[in-house]
C-alpha cells in the first residue's frame, strides 16, 4: 500500500490508528483489549451520534451471542483509559434508554502510509492486546481445564481477563464445587454448566446491599445515590424494579426476609445518627416498624422463622443476640470480648447451631474466622480450623452439609465466595477473580444465588500550584490506589494493586516510570516519605501480622520497626528521628498512637485516646489525629497533641455526616488542619484553622467517591488519590445442591 494515505482519528491527546490498531496517548501507548478497541473506534468514526447498544454490539462481536454486561464492561473500561467517568461524560456520553455517543471533537487526519518491512517486531508490541483472543464471559459451552502460567508482578492485563471472564467462571465454579457427590465426567460437566442461567441484573454500580426471598421470586437491594439510599424490589425473572423505600440520608447494612417470605427485616442508621435500627416491612412495600435498636449485623432466622438472631456490640463487648421474630424477648447467647467481634450470623438448617463469621473492626487484622454457637447452650466453637484476613457473609447449605462465606484470605484483599464444609471445616476456594463479593444470599433450596459484586476504580490526580481546578490525571489504565505521598524531589510514592496484590510503588509526577518497591511480601500500605528522601516507612504484614517496617526509598533493605499487632498508619517526624503510628494489639478495643525511633527501639505510647491516622506538625512539635470517642455516639474530634504525649492542645469538631473517612494532613505552613470529607458521596478536602473558626473547602469535585491526598513539602502541589466502589448484582440459577 506505499504511497497511499490511512485516516487517523485524533482527540483531545489521543490518537486512533484504525489499520495498526492502536490508540496513542501524547504519543504513548495505552493498552486495550481487541473488543474494548473496537467499541472506541465504532463510537468515534460515528462521534456526534447515538449509536444503539445493540448496532454497538453487533459492531463489536458480529453474531455471538453475549450479555450486555460485556459492552458495559468495556465502556467502563474505555472510560478509564481516557481519564473520563460517567458523571463527566468528557469523550463517551451515555444515552439513557439508547446507548452511547462520542461527545468530543474528533478531526480526521491523514497520514501517508508506507508498505511494512520487518513486521514482526512491531505487531509483538502492538497497543491493542490479543489476550489470546479475547473470551466471551457468557457462553453455553463449559470452560476447558485452564492451564495456569507464572504469575508476571506487573502485568495489568490479568485483571482485564478476570474482569471479562468473571460471570462465566463464577457460574461454572459454583456447579463444581456444589456438585462434588455427583459422577463427574467431561460430558456431565458440559450438561450442567450449560444450563447454569446467569443474569447481571444491575449496572448502575450503585447496589448496597441485596437479599433473595427464601421461594427466590423476589430480590431486594439498596441503592446509594447523592449521600442518600433507597430501597428497590423485583422480581428475579423481571427486568423492572419498584422502589419500596424512599431515598434517604440513611445506610443498610443487613437486608433478611423473613422464612415465608412475606416480610423484609432490614438494619439501617440515619446519616447523623451511628445507632443502628432494625426495621421489618411488607415484602411488597407498606409501612416500615421499628423493632429494635442496637442491631449491628443483618438478622438470621430460625428453620420455623419463629425466632431470629443477631450482633449487638456496645465497644466492650460483642454479643449473639437471640430473640423473638417479632424483636421481642432479646437475650444474649454468646459473647466474645472487645476488639474480637460476631459479624453476620447464619441459622444452620436443623436448628441447632448459628455459624457466625468472627474478627475485629480492623480491616488489618489478619485472625478472622467462622464459629458455630450451639443454640442450646451457647457454646461457642472452630467452624473450621482457618483463618482469613477479612470474613463476611455466611449462607447454610440448604442439607447442613456445610455453607458459603464471603472471605480474603489477605486483609484488604479482594472477597471471594468460599465453601466450608460441616462439620470437618474443609475450607475451599469457589471463585478466584478481580471483584469483591460484598453480600450473597441464597433460596431455601441453595438453587439460586444473588450476590453483590464490587469493584474499586481509581487514579491518581495531581494538581500543580496546589489548584485542584487544574488537577490532571496521570495514571490510565488498570490497577487500583489509594495512599499518596511526595518526596522532597517531587516523585510521588503510592500504593497500588496494579501487579494483583497491594505493594509500595514510586513514579514522576506526571505518572512516568512507575517502579514498583515491594514484592512477593504480603501486604504493603500506607507509605510514608522521611524529610531527606532516603527512607519509605510502611505498613506491612509480611511477618504474619501488620508491623511497622522501613525501607531505603529504592526498596531494598527492608527492616522491621514493630513488633506488636495491628499496627499501621506510619509518619515521619520531621526531623527523621521518629516515626508514629497506630496500633491495635489484641487486648485493645481502641486504636492507640506510638512512636518508634526510626532506627529502631522501643516503642513509646502516646496516647490512651481512640486515636485513628496520626501526622506529625512541619515544625515536629504536634501530633493531630482523629479521634472517635465511645460517648460520643461514633462522631469525629480533629485532635492536636503534643509530640511527646500530654493533654490535647487544639479539639475541633467534624460533623459526622461531612466525614468520607478518617484522614488528616497538616498544611504545608502549619497553621492549619486539612481533611476530607464529603457531602452527598462527593468528596472534597477541607481546611480547619488552628486559630478558630469555621472549615473552608479548599476543591470542588462534583463526582462521588473516596478521597486521599499529600501536599509537596512547599505547598506548591498536591497529589489525590481518588478512587470509588462500584457495586452490582449479579444472580445464580440451576447450580444444584450436590444431591443427586
Amino acid at each position: 500500500m506505499s504511497g497511499q494515505e490511512k485516516l487517523l482519528y485524533e482527540f483531545g491527546p489521543f490518537r486512533l490508528d484504525p489499520v495498526k490498531r492502536r490508540l496513542l496517548r501524547d504519543g504513548e501507548p495505552v493498552q486495550l483489549t481487541p473488543k474494548a478497541f473496537e467499541t472506541l473506534l465504532a463510537l468515534v468514526q460515528q462521534s456526534g451520534r447515538t449509536v444503539e447498544k445493540d448496532d454497538l454490539m453487533r459492531r463489536v462481536w458480529g453474531g455471538a451471542v453475549v450479555e450486555e454486561n460485556n459492552l458495559n464492561q468495556n465502556i467502563t473500561a474505555l472510560r478509564k483509559c481516557l481519564g473520563d467517568t460517567r458523571q463527566a461524560g468528557r469523550y463517551i456520553a451515555t444515552i439513557p434508554g439508547l446507548g452511547y455517543r462520542f461527545v468530543a471533537d474528533v478531526r480526521q487526519v491523514a497520514e501517508a502510509e508506507t508498505a511494512p518491512s520487518a513486521a514482526p517486531e512491531e505487531t509483538a508490541l502492538a497497543e491493542v492486546v490479543s489476550l489470546s483472543e479475547e473470551v466471551e464471559p457468557l457462553t453455553t459451552a463449559a470452560p476447558a481445564e485452564p492451564e495456569f502460567a507464572p504469575a508476571q508482578t506487573k502485568s495489568v492485563v490479568a485483571p482485564v481477563v478476570l474482569a471479562l471472564l468473571l460471570v462465566a467462571s463464577t457460574a461454572y465454579a459454583f456447579w463444581a464445587y456444589l456438585n462434588t457427590e455427583r459422577p463427574r465426567t467431561a460430558a456431565t460437566v458440559a450438561t450442567a454448566a450449560s444450563e447454569i442461567e446467569v443474569t447481571a441484573l444491575t449496572r448502575t454500580g450503585t447496589t448496597g446491599r441485596a437479599a433473595i426471598s427464601p421461594d427466590g421470586r423476589y430480590i431486594v437491594y439498596s441503592v446509594a445515590e447523592g449521600g442518600r439510599e433507597s430501597l428497590w424490589l423485583r422480581q428475579a425473572s423481571a427486568s423492572s424494579a419498584q422502589q419500596v423505600v424512599a431515598p434517604a440520608r440513611v445506610e443498610y447494612t443487613g437486608l433478611t426476609f423473613s422464612r415465608d417470605g412475606n416480610h423484609l427485616f432490614f438494619v439501617r442508621s440515619e446519616t447523623n445518627n451511628s445507632v443502628r435500627a432494625l426495621y421489618r416491612l411488607p415484602a411488597l412495600g407498606g409501612v416500615a416498624t421499628k423493632l429494635l435498636e442496637d442491631v449491628h449485623s443483618p438478622v438470621t432466622f430460625s428453620p420455623d422463622g419463629s425466632r431470629m438472631a443477631f450482633v449487638r456490640n456496645d465497644g466492650v463487648q460483642s454479643t449473639l443476640v437471640v430473640a423473638g421474630a417479632d424483636g421481642a424477648g432479646a437475650r444474649p447467647l454468646a459473647s466474645r470480648p472487645a476488639p474480637d467481634s460476631f459479624k453476620v450470623p447464619a441459622w444452620s438448617p436443623d436448628g441447632k447451631v448459628i455459624a457466625c463469621s468472627t474478627g475485629s473492626r480492623d480491616r488489618y487484622d489478619i485472625h478472622n474466622s467462622v464459629v458455630v454457637v450451639r443454640v442450646e447452650d451457647g457454646r461457642q466453637s472452630p467452624a473450621s480450623p482457618r483463618e482469613w484476613g477479612w470474613t463476611g457473609h455466611v449462607e447454610w447449605l440448604s442439607d447442613g452439609s456445610g455453607f458459603l462465606l464471603t472471605a480474603s484470605e489477605q486483609p484488604e484483599g479482594m472477597d471471594q465466595i468460599w465453601h466450608v464444609s460441616y462439620p470437618d471445616g474443609a475450607a475451599r476456594r469457589i471463585t478466584s477473580d478481580s471483584k469483591r463479593y460484598r453480600t450473597i444470599s441464597l433460596t431455601s433450596d441453595s438453587r439460586t444465588l444473588v450476590a453483590v459484586q464490587t469493584e474499586l476504580n481509581s487514579d491518581i490526580w495531581v494538581a500543580p500550584e496546589a489548584d485542584a481546578g487544574r488537577a490532571r490525571k496521570v495514571t490510565f489504565g488498570t490497577g487500583a490506589y489509594l495512599d499518596v505521598c511526595y518526596t522532597p524531589d517531587g516523585r510521588v510514592v503510592y500504593s497500588s494493586q496494579a501487579g494483583g496484590n497491594w505493594d509500595i510503588w514510586v513514579m514522576n509526577a506526571d505518572g512516568s516510570n512507575q517502579q514498583q518497591l515491594t514484592a512477593d511480601a504480603g501486604v504493603n500500605a500506607h507509605p510514608s516519605v522521611s524529610a531527606d528522601g532516603r527512607h519509605i516507612v510502611f505498613a506491612s504484614n509480611r511477618a504474619g501480622t501488620f508491623n511497622i517496617w522501613r525501607m531505603e526509598s529504592d526498596g531494598s533493605n527492608p527492616s522491621r520497626l514493630t513488633s506488636g499487632g495491628g499496627e499501621k498508619f506510619p509518619q515521619w517526624s520531621p526531623d527523621g528521628r521518629w516515626v508514629v503510628y497506630n496500633s491495635v494489639s489484641p487486648d485493645e478495643s481502641l486504636y492507640s498512637l506510638w512512636k518508634v525511633p526510626a532506627e529502631g527501639g522501643a516503642p513509646v505510647r502516646l496516647s490512651d485516646a481512640d486515636s485513628e491516622r496520626p501526622v506529625v506538625s512541619p515544625d515536629g512539635l504536634r501530633v493531630a489525629s482523629f479521634h472517635r470517642e465511645p460517648s460520643a455516639a461514633g462522631e469525629y474530634t480533629v485532635v492536636v497533641t503534643p509530640v511527646d504525649g500530654g493533654p490535647p492542645e487544639h479539639t475541633f469538631n467534624v460533623p459526622q455526616e461531612v466525614v468520607a473517612l478518617p484522614f488528616v494532613r497538616w498544611s504545608p505552613d502549619g497553621q492549619a488542619l486539612t481533611y476530607t470529607a464529603h457531602r452527598d458521596g462527593i468528596p472534597n478536602i477541607w481546611a480547619q484553622p488552628l486559630a478558630g473558626g469555621p472549615a473552608k473547602q479548599l476543591t470542588d469535585f462534583k463526582s462521588e467517591g473516596r478521597l486521599r491526598f499529600d501536599w509537596s513539602r512547599d505547598g506548591r502541589q498536591l497529589v489525590l488519590s481518588r478512587h470509588v466502589w462500584t457495586s452490582d448484582l449479579v444472580l445464580l440459577r440451576n447450580f444444584g445442591t450436590g444431591k443427586s
